[in-house]
Formats: C-alpha cells, sequence, structure tokens
C-alpha cells in the first residue's frame, strides 16, 4: 500500500475513533474516559512533535503527531464540557430546592423532634435555628437553639470532667511510676549493699585465712627452729661425748702404755724363760695376745711393732 494511502487511512481511523468517542460523551456515557484518553493523546502528539514521531505508537513523523495532539485537544475539551453540563442541574431541579427551602423556613418549630440524617446540619430562620442532635438513645433529631445550647454546655461539663479525669488519671500513673522508681532504687541500692557486704566478709575471711597461714607457717618456723636447736644441742651432746670417748681412748691408751711400760719394766727385772715358736703355739697355749713385757713377748712374734705380738 502507497504511503500517502496509508497516511490516509490511519486519519480517518483516527476521526472514526474521535467521533466515537464525542458520540458516548454526548450520550452521558463516558465523558471522563474522554478526557483521560484526550490527555494522554495529547501527550504523545507533542512527544512525536519533539522527537519527530514515535515508532511504537504508529506515529510516523512530526506532521502526524501534531494531528494527534490537535484532535486529542478537541477530545479532551469536549469531555471536559460534557462533565461540566452533567454537573449543572436544570431549571426545575433549581426550583424545587428552593420550594424545599421555603418549605424548611416556613416555621422551625414544626420539625422539633423529627429525625434528621446528619449531626451538622443546621435549620435557620431569622434569628432562630434548628440543631441536628442526638437524642438519649443516640438518634439524630431536630432540636431547637436552647436544648442544643444546653446540650452542647452539657457536652462542654462532661469533655471537661472527661478531661479532668484523665489528668488525675495520667498524675496517678505518674506518682505510681515514680513510686515504682523509687522502689526499684531502694531494691537496686539494697542490692549493691548487700553485694558491698558480701565483699567485703569475702575479703575478711580471705584476710583472715591469710593470717592464719602466716601463724600456721610462722608455728612451723617455730618448730623447725626449735627442731635445728634441739639436733644442735644432741649433735653437741654426740661431739662431747665423741670427745669424751676420745679422751677416755686416749687416758686408756696411755694406760696401757704406761701397764705395758711396767710389765717391759718387770720383764727386764725378772727374764722369763717362757718361749713360744709362734702365734699358734701362743694362741693354742691361751696366752694371746702377748704384750712386750710379757713372759713369751717376743719381737719374732710382734710383726708389726706396736708392742702386742699375737693381735
Amino acid at each position: 500500500m502507497p504511503l500517502k494511502r496509508r497516511k490516509n487511512v490511519r486519519w480517518i481511523w483516527l476521526g472514526i475513533a474521535v467521533a466515537v468517542l464525542i458520540l458516548f460523551g454526548i450520550a452521558g456515557a463516558l465523558p471522563g474516559l474522554m478526557m483521560f484518553a484526550g490527555i494522554i493523546a495529547l501527550i504523545l502528539g507533542i512527544v512525536a512533535l519533539l522527537a519527530n514521531g514515535i515508532k511504537w505508537a504508529r506515529i510516523p513523523n512530526r506532521k502526524f503527531g501534531a494531528g494527534v495532539a490537535g484532535a486529542a485537544l478537541v477530545l479532551t475539551i469536549a469531555g471536559g464540557a460534557l462533565s461540566g453540563t452533567e454537573g449543572t442541574a436544570g431549571p426545575e431541579e433549581l426550583l424545587e430546592e428552593s420550594a424545599v427551602a421555603e418549605t424548611l423556613q416556613a416555621d422551625l418549630a414544626s420539625f422539633i423532634g423529627k429525625s434528621c440524617e446528619f449531626d451538622y446540619q443546621v435549620m435557620t430562620q431569622g434569628d432562630d435555628n434548628n440543631y441536628c442532635d442526638e437524642d438519649s438513645i443516640g438518634a439524630l433529631i431536630w432540636v431547637d437553639q436552647e436544648t442544643h445550647d444546653r446540650a452542647e454546655a452539657d457536652l462542654a461539663v462532661a469533655r471537661e470532667a472527661e478531661t479532668k479525669k484523665k489528668l488525675e488519671e495520667a498524675a496517678a500513673a505518674k506518682a505510681k511510676e515514680a513510686e515504682q522508681a523509687k522502689t526499684a532504687e531502694a531494691a537496686e541500692t539494697a542490692k549493691a549493699k548487700e553485694a558491698a557486704d558480701a565483699e567485703k566478709a569475702k575479703t575478711a575471711a580471705a584476710a583472715k585465712a591469710k593470717e592464719a597461714a602466716e601463724t600456721r607457717k610462722a608455728k612451723a618456723a617455730a618448730a623447725t627452729k626449735t627442731k635445728e636447736a634441739a639436733d644442735a644441742k644432741k649433735a653437741k651432746a654426740a661431739a662431747a661425748a665423741k670427745a669424751q670417748n676420745a679422751a677416755d681412748a686416749k687416758a686408756a691408751l696411755a694406760a696401757e702404755k704406761a701397764r705395758k711400760k711396767n710389765a717391759e719394766a718387770e720383764v727386764r727385772k725378772s727374764p722369763s724363760n717362757t718361749y713360744y715358736k709362734n702365734c699358734t703355739a701362743v694362741r693354742n697355749a691361751g696366752a694371746a695376745p702377748i704384750f712386750r713385757g710379757e713372759p713369751g713377748y717376743s719381737r719374732k712374734l710382734d710383726r708389726d711393732g706396736d708392742g702386742v705380738a699375737c693381735e
């Protein structure tokens, strides 16, 4: 299909769509839809004018976009006009409302006690007013100015009492909270004191245990010192005994030497005829050992020369 013919077909379809929407608008079916579609089409037309066409919207160039924008503008204006026409009341409706208003204002007292719809409704006639208020069971009825004012005053008193009650409850709650905080603080203080006393008792117990350990250590040291002193005394006594033994041994040795010397002297004074061939003979004779100076002693039998033969 030639390009020119294709463009003409598009314009035809666009015109048909606009006409259909206008017809629907005149019929009062979709004025809002007409305005919405017109705005969308107007935006697309302006974008197509700036971008030289929108391929996905089938708007090939600026010229076609200008046509879409113009048609959209017409559609939007038509939709707005139709919507305004629907919202305008006709002469008959205006006359009917005026008659109702005149009837309502004819006699306010005749409406007292009758039901009404909304609590914000008010009837006015000169300086007098009727108000739509709730009755004792919660139903909305018309009341006069005095009843309304009295109800408002009672409501104000009730609201003030409610406010006062809420303030008192808030104050009581605050006082209770303060008391609870004070109790919690006291409990925390008692707990801290208890912990401090426990720590103090623990420290005292540790000090007492340390003192006891030091006392035991001192006793052990004293016992050790006493034992050392006893051991030293014992060692001294042992040394004294050893020295005494050594002295006794020395004295005994000196006495023995003296005895031997005396024996030798006696032998020299009275020579003996006793003779032993060897130590075996001495032992057989029961004379071992023989000291120097005793009968039977000879240097031959005293091999080490200590003055004692056949030891």
